[in-house]
């Protein structure tokens, strides 16, 4: 548990800080693959599904939808920019 706790406060984190344009993304990483390209904002959901944490972003493949994703068990999670331009 104490791990899952670490994990959304390092996902939480991962995602702040000041300025950015509006060229800079966000792609997440899981195990050692892409997960997720493109999302503007990532969220890490506090209520846990199937026993995991819960990533919402704006869905960068349909505009105006919001996607989630599961963390994978026992996997750790890198949230990094990714520049568009």
């Amino acid at each position: 548990m104490r791990r899952l706790v670490w994990l959304a406060l390092a996902l939480s984190l991962a995602g702040c800080g000041g300025g950015k344009s509006s060229s800079t993304t966000l792609s997440v990483t899981c195990g050692g693959g892409t997960s997720l390209v493109g999302a503007t904002s990532i969220d890490v959901l506090g209520d846990l599904t199937n026993g995991r944490p819960t990533l919402s972003f704006p869905d960068p493949a349909n505009a105006g939808r919001t996607g989630t994703m599961g963390v994978p068990a026992h996997e750790r999670c890198k949230i990094t920019p990714t520049s568009s331009g």
